[in-house]
């Protein structure tokens, strides 16, 4: 049966997957006496599992080698059906337009959070479930492509650590295995690391008194990075809830974490230049917002409250390092702190921050650490140099090719990036959307952090209000954010090259 499944391709498995998935809310909704839900998914679940039974018999055949020209429309198609078959039951439920209801799945395949829902807590909790999951799902297929597909072709941010080997916790591709393959050997060591991690925060946020159903949504959101909640935000979950999640988001900083492919145990978790640029960035940011809002407290008669002082620090604290991993949580104390010092949050922060992004090969967006790093780093020896012309690089084979070719490719996947932003705002603008509204929906959609929308301005923003041909753009930049320009670039430089 295993020897079976192995030459299906993994497209067709990962239609099984999501029909079976589809069982899981509808379960629910029987569960909670919500019959017409649990109907919608049971038959689309159905529908998953005969189109994916079907493709199988169809595409059975003695498994052949693939040729790296397969992986641009493997990915292609992966973020182009799935999606769709998602929102098959979203339909019925909530009764949306089907283009809408894949904007929804692709908006939460790809990790965004973005919802079209504007009262959520009148729709039923298997839909939010729903929701989690493919967030969920999404997640786990970019670690799972990341490692098995992207890494080892050197992109995706690997190449600014890849020297003359391949970096740990990433095998080089095998000769004999096809794009498939290698994502099934690699999906089947990434999936218990990552299912058992959502399995252990969501005893953590039962036992700090979240519900049981809202503890599964946050953790599956949290490991995923996608940060999508039962209601519209993350609301009062006490501060060890809090405290638990934060611990988590630290996972979406560092490939590090991740387990090995070839099966090795890893003596120690390497953090490389990425975990301590981030306490860095987070540090910063939390000192000085709460400094300011500290220094504003005086003007009110609050500046000796103490407690608000600190919740205000936490709250700070909580909220950098859920955008820095794209995730977009935020935390019941940074909504607090306006009261406290009467001056409004700088959202503006939070959108710098989702724009430097995770960690390289992880769930996170954004530009990623490394890559800044990478700048940062250039940018001090060229200052060096022009001081002492005659300085002689150090620190390290692995440290000097940071510094030029690892630069070097951090600078192109920026300029790419500013360049694909400048023509998603345009398209915005062109389709009547103003340019500050424009430009916070182009990060959103490019970072993969959906709630950006709701407190980078001095007003929040809604998806639910956009356009047809709004959605549209802003799908394709989530998808465009989610596997990184850069690649996708190379990957059809490539194919037009063989071709």
């Amino acid at each position: 049966m295993l020897a079976r499944l192995a030459q299906v391709p993994v497209l067709v498995l990962m239609i099984g997957a999501t029909g079976l998935a589809m069982l899981v809310p509808s379960g629910h909704a029987f569960a909670f006496s919500e019959s017409p839900v649990g109907r919608a998914f049971l038959y689309s679940a159905l529908v998953c599992l005969l189109l994916s039974a079907l493709l199988a018999i169809a595409t059975s055949r003695p498994s052949r080698r693939s040729s790296g020209r397969g992986l641009f429309p493997l990915l292609a198609a992966i973020y182009l059906v799935l999606p769709a078959l998602m929102a098959l039951p979203m339909t019925e439920v909530l009764n949306l337009r089907f283009f809408d209801a894949w904007f929804e799945m692709i908006s939460s395949f790809t990790t965004t959070g973005a919802s079209l829902i504007d009262a959520p807590r009148q729709v039923p909790d298997a839909v939010h479930l729903w929701r989690a999951m493919a967030g969920w799902f999404g997640g786990l297929f970019v670690l799972v492509a990341a490692t098995a597909l992207l890494a080892p072709l050197g992109l995706g941010g690997v190449e600014l650590i890849r020297l003359r080997t391949a970096p740990s916790g990433v095998s080089r591709p095998d000769a004999t295995q096809g794009h498939g393959q290698r994502l099934k050997v690699h999906g089947a060591v990434i999936l218990p690391w990552y299912a058992g991690l959502t399995a252990a925060l969501w005893f953590l946020l039962v036992l700090a008194g979240v519900p049981g159903l809202s503890a599964l949504v946050q953790a599956m959101s949290t490991l995923s990075t996608s940060g999508i909640v039962l209601r519209q935000t993350l609301g009062g979950i006490g501060f060890w809830a809090e405290a638990a999640i934060f611990v988590f988001l630290i996972l979406a900083l560092s490939r590090g974490f991740l387990p090995s492919p070839g099966g090795r145990a890893r003596r120690a978790v390497d953090p490389g230049p990425e975990l301590p640029l981030a306490a860095v960035i987070v540090g910063l940011v939390t000192l000085v917002v709460a400094a300011r809002h500290w220094l504003g407290a005086f003007e009110v008669a609050e500046g000796e409250n103490l407690p608000a002082l600190g919740r205000a620090i936490w709250g700070t604290l909580f909220t950098s390092l859920s955008f820095l991993t794209t995730t977009g949580f935020v935390s019941h104390d940074w909504a607090a702190m306006r009261l406290w010092s009467g001056l409004t949050p700088p959202g503006l922060v939070l959108m710098g921050l989702a724009i430097i992004g995770g960690g390289v090969a992880t769930t996170a967006g954004g530009v990623k650490l490394l890559r800044v790093y990478a700048l940062a780093r250039m940018g001090g020896l060229e200052l060096q140099r022009m001081i002492y012309p005659s300085m002689v690089m150090g620190g390290g084979a692995r440290q000097r090719f940071l510094m030029t070719h690892g630069a070097h490719a951090a600078w192109l996947f920026a300029m790419v990036f500013a360049l694909t932003a400048a023509v998603l705002l345009a398209l915005l603008m062109l389709f009547g959307m103003s340019f500050e509204t424009g430009l916070i929906f182009t990060f959103a959609a490019l970072t993969t952090t959906g709630q950006l929308v709701q407190v980078a301005g001095d007003l929040p923003l809604h998806w639910w209000l956009l356009s047809d041909p709004a959605k549209a753009a802003l799908a394709l930049g989530m998808i465009l954010g989610r596997l990184e320009i850069l690649a996708l670039l190379a990957l059809l430089m490539t194919r037009f090259a063989r071709d």
